[in-house]
């Protein structure tokens, strides 16, 4: 039985996926890095990206205090075939070139998909964004994650009676 189906893994993609032998671990990451990892099958499914994929590591909870778990915090990418959706908002959906960090196809980054994965997902390392390509991500993620106040919903005094 592979790792894949070990994990309970369903993917095609994730099947027989190698452990790199050159996987990362956090006191070597950094944010920008590209790493390779598992995502988790979700219920129901279609929303959240799962299997074998690409990812921007975005944060490194062991650099702020001691985390519970050893997690890292990444957005998973997807390819880019000219979907509208991430053209229609492009602050969102950031997109790097081919080849970019070792990509082999144009990537998409789904900034509304951030997430804790454990470090025993990462399956290697694919390369590093330069500050230029980082730079839409880490906006985007400021902007998504910050509280200004004017976001915040209208407050009701109303009581239940």
């Amino acid at each position: 039985m592979s790792l894949a189906w070990a994990c309970g893994w369903r993917s095609q993609a994730a099947r027989g996926v190698p452990n790199s032998p050159e996987v990362p671990d956090n006191e070597t990451l950094a944010a920008g890095d590209v790493i390779s990892a598992l995502f988790p099958v979700h219920v129901p499914g279609g929303r959240e990206q799962q299997g074998y994929r690409p990812a921007v590591v975005v944060g490194i909870p062991e650099r702020v205090g001691v985390p519970r778990f050893e997690v890292l915090i990444v957005v998973p990418m997807t390819a880019d075939r000219d979907q509208q959706w991430s053209e229609r908002s492009p602050a969102l959906y950031p997109r790097i070139e081919k080849g970019t960090a070792n990509l082999r196809s144009p990537s998409i980054c789904l900034l509304d998909q951030v997430r804790a994965i454990g470090a025993e997902r990462v399956r290697g390392y694919r390369g590093t964004l330069d500050a230029e390509q980082y730079r839409p991500i880490h906006n985007g993620l400021s902007r998504m994650m910050s509280y200004d106040g004017r976001d915040a919903p209208d407050q009701t005094t109303e009581s239940a009676d």
